[in-house]
This record gives structure tokens, sequence and C-alpha cells, in this order.
């Protein structure tokens, strides 16, 4: 059962700004910020993994310091219904396809790719174009990236 933002309450919002902020924060750390043991945080997070809240730990890694020093976003306008959905499928198995969003407007899906080089940036881009007319923009710097959620722990907002 997932949980609604009326059935968390100042300290689950708490636990999960600071989690946003550095996701290796200790439970016996959150549990000094917000006043409870670490088994009682403990607890109030295993529920909000199973609620669907937290979906995940990540680690953030720089693409470049790895060899792929090219991001883009690739939007795609899907050809035909059923030609769609199987050659998206496909798509969605390329390894340097980082994010893919199914939206509403002109284009179907955006991906954000990250690759080697413009060769490898082609030969992705060569698949994408069996399923329907792509356009890429390259990144030229993120001057904002992994913006936490505005979560307020105030009851009355």
């Amino acid at each position: 059962m997932a949980e609604t933002p009326s059935e968390l309450d100042s300290i689950d919002l708490s636990l999960l700004a600071d989690l946003q902020q550095d996701g290796r924060t200790t439970h016996a750390e959150l549990a000094r910020r917000v006043g409870l043991s670490a088994p009682a945080v403990a607890d109030r997070l295993r529920r909000l993994e199973r609620a669907g809240v937290i979906t995940g730990y990540a680690v953030r890694l720089d693409p470049a310091k790895l060899g792929f020093g090219i991001v883009a976003f690739v939007r795609l306008a899907a050809f035909g219904a059923g030609h769609r959905d199987e050659g998206v499928q496909n798509l969605l198995g390329i390894p340097e396809v980082l994010e893919t969003h199914h939206v509403v407007g002109e284009d179907c899906w955006i991906f954000k790719v990250a690759v080697p080089d413009v060769g490898r940036l082609e030969e992705v881009l060569a698949e994408m174009t069996e399923v329907g007319r792509t356009t890429t923009s390259i990144v030229l710097s993120s001057p904002v990236t992994d913006n936490s959620l505005p979560l307020s722990t105030d009851p009355e907002q």
C-alpha cells in the first residue's frame, strides 16, 4: 500500500530530506537528528521502502571521468504504435541509456545517453532512428543536477 503525503509525518519528511542530501547517512546519525533511536529510524525507513516512497539508494558517478565524454538527450517521435512498442523495448536495452521518459507532446520518448565519443553516439542514434524520428541535444554543461524534492517538515504546508 503506497503512502500518501498526508500519512507522512514531520519525522518521515526530515529523514527523507536528510537522505536526499546524503544517502549514506547512518541510522545512528539520522536518529540523532530527529530524536529517535537508531532501530526506530530503521523501522521507519523500512516502512517507507515497502510503501515505495524510497525507491532505492544510489551512487552518482561523473560520466566524463569514466570515459563517457558525451552526454546527450535524444527525443524520439516513434513511428506507428505497433512498431513503437517492440522497437522502444529494444532501445531500453542499450547500455548507454541512462534514463528513459515516456512523454506527452510532439515526441513520445526522451532518452538521456552517455557515450564515449561521437562514433558511438552515431551508432546509438542509428538504432533509435529505426524506431522513429530523433532530435538530439548534446549537453555542454549541467549547472544544476540532482536537486532534492522540496520537502517541508512544517505540518501547515
